[in-house]
């Protein structure tokens, strides 16, 4: 319905006119979004907003974050951790990573560190702060200045205050001059405190009384001069010696052992009158003295002489006359005494040879050998030089009484090295060896015509030049047991190779070789046998140990005599010739199939090593007795060699090692010859061994 539009009336009611009239006016729609708006950035809005973010962020830290905590010693202590860290309890909660801390507390050094927190779990870390040192103030009855020692070591202190001690248990020694030393244990606290030891000091000394005969004299203790006799002096204790002197009296030295706390009295000391000094003095100086025959020492120097009795002084010296006095003197009394010694010549002839060498006396040349020279009566060094020769030096004294004579020989420089080579000696395992220098050629072998001969001997021209040592006789059974104490050489059907002075047998060419480099070792020596384990691999010709002797060197030690080589150990004829050797003989015809019956050695088996005569070297057994192994390789050659060989040893590596010499089990043709050969390496009851070293 419009305004405009008629409304009825009914009856009773006002006339239109009694109305107002409505009007129509202007819409405005409501502004909605501009009051959302205001509500949204209103101030309370935002401040509920951001408690809702803080609670937030709060619930995602209680969420994330662990726990950290820190146990100290001191519980007390306290603890700070760097970043962002919310103590909680004993702790601080903290989000996963890595932290610095410190922690400190009254008395205790700080200690800082590092930890890290994992996201897994809860951290736990402990820390134990160190006590600062303490302080020990000591108070000593009576008080006196004080050293004091902790655990022994003396520490620095200041009227009895040493600082900085460590904290603990300590032993506490309290030292000074003239008390007994004061020791305690007690408990340093530490924490930069001071503590206080009450020490009451024993004395150390004792009252010993002194008195001397006669009265007055000075008491002196360790260089302290105490006073004079009588006197009551205060000694500290231990062992003291009092000095008691006076003038025109001798200096009296007493030994005091004294004890802390027991007073003593010594016994009155005589004083005996002082000693005269007489002051020596000589031309020339140097000249021993001696008083009533006892020595006193050189010119010049003052003696002491005892007063009242007469006293025989005597000079003397190399190449002067001795002169005698009789001195008295008085006690205290100072005398001097010079004397002029006379000089003293002897006549000393000197040759040579050869003749006409140079005479050095002293260092100086005086002359030429075949002179007489007229020399003071002292002791001079003589050197005989001539070129092309070593020096010849001696020392002689020259009488007065007699001409002495002085005979140089002089030796090249190859005589003057061999002169020092001893010709003989004892090897460490009681061995006597020795030296041998050859220089030699000769032939090696037999001829093929020689009666007996095996094809093993075949002719070789050798030059045996380099020197050596040989032992004069084979190695015993009492020499093997030092190296192999459990070694039994056996017996054969009951007779016994078991003797210490028997050569040791039933040994085989490697035991040898070991007992050789044993003996090296012992005896300080290079070992010449290489070996790997048990075995031997190769030989060092270099090395100056023992070995066995090389074939040549035992060919010629065996055979060479007079530039010829000899057939037979007695000879180049038969029959065998008494005492020659051991051989197969009537005593051994129960042990072997052949015997030499018209010889006797009085063996058996084998005789004790140089039972028969030795040959012209000095040397025993090279024939009979037992055959010997020999340090080379077994080889055959082919023929007389045309080419020489020098000191040849044989090849390093082999099957077989090569047997020389007759035994006692051998009674044939071909055995008895020194040229004889076997090979082998396995033990025998009639093989043995010597030794040799080459001289480098």
């Amino acid at each position: 319905m419009t305004a405009k539009e008629a409304v009825p009336v009914r009856d009773g009611d006002r006339a239109d006119d009694d109305f107002p009239v409505i009007q129509p006016v202007g819409f405005t729609p409501v502004q909605v979004e501009d009051r959302a708006r205001r509500l949204l950035f209103s101030p309370r809005a935002l401040i509920i907003a951001g408690g809702m973010l803080l609670g937030l962020l709060i619930l995602v830290y209680l969420l994330v974050s662990r726990s950290l905590i820190i146990e100290t010693q001191p519980v007390d202590a306290d603890v700070r951790v760097s970043g962002f860290a919310l103590p909680l309890g004993d702790g601080h909660l903290v989000l996963p990573g890595e932290y610095k801390y410190t922690v400190s507390a009254t008395g205790y050094l700080p200690k800082s560190g590092e930890v890290s927190v994992s996201g897994d779990k809860n951290s736990r870390h402990a820390v134990k702060l160190e006590r600062l040192p303490g302080h020990l103030q000591v108070l000593s009855d009576p008080p006196v200045a004080v050293r004091v020692l902790i655990d022994g070591a003396e520490v620095e202190s200041s009227q009895g205050l040493a600082r900085n001690i460590p904290a603990g248990r300590k032993r506490v020694t309290i030292l000074t001059d003239r008390y007994l030393p004061f020791t305690r244990e007690i408990d340093i606290q530490g924490l930069d405190n001071t503590q206080r030891l009450q020490a009451k000091l024993r004395p150390a000394w004792a009252d010993v009384r002194i008195s001397s005969n006669p009265a007055g004299a000075t008491v002196t203790v360790e260089g302290e001069v105490l006073g004079t006799t009588p006197l009551t002096a205060q000694l500290i204790q231990g062992d003291r010696i009092v000095e008691i002197s006076k003038p025109q009296h001798k200096t009296a030295r007493i030994p005091v052992a004294v004890t802390a706390g027991v007073d003593q009295v010594l016994a009155s000391v005589d004083l005996a009158a002082a000693d005269g000094i007489l002051r020596l003095a000589s031309t020339p100086s140097g000249a021993s003295i001696t008083v009533n025959g006892e020595f006193r020492g050189r010119t010049p120097m003052d003696v002491e002489l005892e007063p009242g009795t007469a006293h025989r002084v005597r000079l003397f010296k190399d190449g002067y006359s001795a002169v005698e006095r009789t001195i008295d003197i008085g006690a205290g009394v100072e005398r001097q005494l010079s004397i002029d010694l006379s000089a003293v010549f002897g006549r000393v002839r000197i040759t040579s040879n050869p003749a006409n060498a140079a005479v050095y006396i002293d260092g100086r040349l005086a002359g030429a050998a075949g002179e007489t020279f007229t020399l003071p009566a002292r002791s001079h060094r003589i050197v005989v030089r001539k070129e092309g020769f070593e020096d010849y030096e001696t020392t002689i004294v020259p009488s007065a009484r007699l001409e002495q004579s002085i005979r140089a020989v002089l030796l090249t420089a190859e005589e003057a090295r061999w002169s020092q080579v001893p010709a003989e000696f004892t090897h460490g395992a009681g061995g006597r060896m020795l030296l041998m220098r050859p220089n030699a050629e000769f032939t090696m072998g037999s001829s093929r015509r020689e009666q007996g001969r095996r094809a093993n001997e075949v002719l070789r021209q050798v030059a045996l030049t380099r020197p050596f040592y040989i032992g004069t006789t084979e190695v015993t059974n009492r020499e093997f047991r030092r190296f192999k104490r459990m070694h039994t050489s056996s017996h054969v059907n009951g007779v016994s190779l078991d003797n210490d002075n028997l050569p040791v047998v039933n040994i085989s060419w490697t035991d040898a070789a070991l007992f050789c480099n044993w003996l090296s070792g012992r005896d300080g020596l290079r070992p010449v046998y290489r070996t790997e384990g048990d075995r031997v691999v190769g030989f060092d010709t270099s090395a100056n140990g023992y070995r066995m002797p090389t074939e040549t060197e035992w060919a010629w030690a065996a055979r060479y005599e007079a530039g010829s080589m000899k057939k037979f150990p007695w000879g180049d004829e038969l029959p065998v010739q008494k005492n020659s050797g051991n051989f197969a003989d009537n005593n051994a015809a129960q042990l072997v199939p052949a015997v030499l019956r018209t010889y006797t050695d009085r063996y058996a088996a084998t005789a004790p090593v140089a039972s028969y005569q030795p040959n012209s070297l000095g040397l025993y057994d090279l024939g009979g007795n037992v055959s010997e192994w020999i340090h080379d390789l077994y080889t055959i050659g082919t023929g007389l060699s045309l080419r020489r060989e020098e000191n040849p040893t044989g090849p390093q590596d082999g099957d077989y090692h090569v047997i020389r010499g007759s035994s006692w089990r051998h009674s044939g043709l071909t055995e008895l010859r020194l040229s004889y050969r076997d090979y082998g390496a396995e033990p025998r009851n009639d093989v043995g061994f010597r030794v040799a070293r080459w001289v480098n």
